[in-house]
């Protein structure tokens, strides 16, 4: 049986440039990837649907991820739902549950921040070929880890939706659970996400 917490249920909407399966899995494609990874899409999409202004379908992120780095390529499936909206690879965007590219000045030189709800976390200084899509792709280097660390309970079920599967709780000690999991982040990648997003 297929594991449920594993699959993506994502809709968006439909667009003129967006009309049919073969359109969708390009727009899936160029929105985690520089590279051509359509194959790898396709075996991992279930329950397609159009309706007359949105596109729902199903992803199995769990195997995706795995599929993706077995393919040795770049690639970023964190917040999926976000990276398929038309313009989430902008500068300056306004999203209030998305990351968002801001271009802010600081003592004359501007810098890009990577912004979500109130946190904001400075990534390089701007120069005029930055393009957010490379920015996000090349976020953050993945390798696969064995990971164990301590979160505080409310944090569990963001982790699991980032991971794609529950972690394992050993035990709770001093108002923190102590998890075990596997996944392409190193721990202080996970602190990064837990903290940021």
């Amino acid at each position: 049986m297929k594991n449920l917490s594993a699959y993506e249920q994502i809709s968006i909407q439909k667009t003129d440039y967006l009309k049919n399966y073969s359109n969708l899995i390009e727009h899936i494609n160029v929105s985690i990837s520089a590279y051509d990874q359509s194959q790898i899409i396709e075996s991992n999409i279930y329950n397609i649907n159009f309706s007359s202004n949105q596109i729902s379908f199903e992803l199995d992120v769990s195997k995706l991820h795995s599929d993706l780095y077995e393919s040795n390529k770049e690639y970023n499936l964190l917040f999926l739902q976000c990276s398929l909206k038309e313009n989430f690879f902008q500068f300056n965007q306004n999203y209030k549950k998305c990351p968002n590219f801001k271009i802010l000045s600081f003592n004359k030189d501007k810098f890009i921040y990577l912004n979500f709800l109130d946190n904001f976390y400075r990534i390089k200084k701007y120069t005029i070929n930055d393009n957010p899509k490379n920015i996000w792709i090349n976020m953050i280097n993945l390798k696969k880890n064995n990971n164990e660390l301590f979160i505080h309970p409310n944090l569990y079920t963001k982790l699991a939706s980032y991971l794609g599967h529950k972690p394992q709780i050993i035990s709770y000690q001093n108002g923190k659970v102590n998890i075990t999991f596997t996944s392409y982040f190193s721990n202080k990648q996970i602190y990064f996400l837990l903290n940021i997003f």
